[in-house]
This record gives structure tokens, C-alpha cells and sequence, in this order.
């Protein structure tokens, strides 16, 4: 196994999480702030969520190290089908937004399939990130202290494939 598969908290709570299945109904989202909405229009998120413009710094390089997940859960596809490419990815970052690491835990419904990396960032930081076909990534930069981002993707923003 890569090292990368330990850094990011993702994986360990995916393992765990992925057989609970969760249920939410339609709302709209409701500004919170100028940057924040809060938001539970969709399929993976169990409560309302708070999502807020991603503090993430620019992306020079991505690279997509593996993935992760069989799609045998109850109610999964194949995971077969959740192959992002680069492009993809980088189109995911521009438009996921920022999520508490409690609400990413504990308000997202947790599905198997998964795709990890590294990417190098625009000041040279280096980072590895894992994104699931729930549309919720997390996001590890190197550096002293290492920087933890929680990011989810509403289905309005992301709904292209092959995000499910």
C-alpha cells in the first residue's frame, strides 16, 4: 500500500462508515452568510450541512494515485463506474466547498467507492487528497502544522459524471 492511504483520515472512516445508509428530504439551501450556505438538498447529506467557500490555495499539479472500494454495499453501483480523471478532479475542487470535519463525519452518507492522490499545490506545498463518489473529499497539506480541509460538492454543483 502507498503511504498516502494512512494520511488521509478518509479512508479509515470510509471502512467504517460505508454501510450506514442515510435518508434526507428535499429543502432548499438557505444563505447563512456571505460565504456560507446552509444545505440538504440531496441524497448523501442526512441533516442540513453547513458549506462554505473552500479555503483551499491553488492547484498547480494533480496526480491520481489509485482507487479505492467494490460497489457491494447495499445500494451502490459497481464502483467500476467512479473513475474521475484529472480533469475531473480539478473541476470537483473548483466547485466542492468547505464542510466541518463533524457534519463530513457524522451528516454524509459513506459509499465504498473512492479515487486518492497527491497534488502540488501553486507555493510548492505538497498535498494528498481522496474523493468519493458521494462528492466529499478530504484533504491533507504538508507543511508544520499539517493542513486538514473537509470538502463536500452539493449535487446542483456536481452533478456530472461520474460522480453518482
Amino acid at each position: 500500500m502507498k503511504p498516502v492511504l494512512g494520511r488521509i483520515r478518509f479512508f479509515g472512516w470510509t471502512a467504517c462508515l460505508s454501510g450506514i445508509l442515510a435518508f434526507s428530504v428535499s429543502s432548499p439551501a438557505q444563505q447563512v452568510s456571505d460565504s456560507c450556505v446552509e444545505s440538504m438538498e440531496d441524497d448523501f447529506a442526512e441533516d442540513t450541512i453547513l458549506l462554505c467557500s473552500s479555503p483551499l490555495p491553488p492547484v498547480k499539479t494533480i496526480h491520481i494515485e489509485g482507487s479505492r472500494g467494490d460497489g457491494k454495499k447495499a445500494g451502490e453501483p459497481d464502483c467500476d463506474t467512479f473513475r474521475p480523471d484529472v480533469a475531473t478532479i480539478r473541476r470537483y475542487f473548483s466547485k466542492a466547498r468547505f464542510i466541518n470535519e463533524q457534519d463530513w463525519i457524522h451528516k454524509l452518507t459513506w459509499i465504498s467507492c473512492r479515487v486518492y492522490g497527491s497534488m502540488i499545490l501553486e507555493d510548492g506545498r505538497k498535498a494528498y487528497w481522496g474523493i468519493s463518489a458521494n462528492r466529499s473529499a478530504s484533504v491533507v497539506i504538508e507543511g508544520q502544522p499539517e493542513q486538514d480541509f473537509y470538502l463536500y460538492c452539493p449535487e446542483a454543483d456536481c452533478d456530472f459524471p461520474p460522480f453518482w
